[in-house]
């Protein structure tokens, strides 16, 4: 039923929340952006309460690092 975007969305839609805060002119930079349906399953983009792990800079750096070890690259940081 998920294929059909039933009870969750699509994987079409999928993308829309990433593509809204990277392509609408009135999307806010720190904002996430995530379905907007029930469970926030499903629907389109809005914004959502950023949960605690998303604002912790610990957080943040160990997931950066471990995105660097599970690619093998070395992210360049301005």
């Amino acid at each position: 039923m998920s294929a059909r975007g039933i009870l969750a969305g699509t994987v079409e839609t999928a993308k829309l929340p990433a593509l809204t805060a990277a392509t609408d002119p009135s999307a806010k930079p720190g904002v996430l952006y995530g379905p907007s349906g029930p469970g926030n399953l499903g629907g389109p983009p809005a914004e959502q309460r950023m949960y605690a792990p998303l604002r912790s800079a610990e957080e943040a750096a160990r997931v950066w690092r471990v995105s660097e070890q599970l690619t093998r690259t070395a992210f360049v940081t301005a």
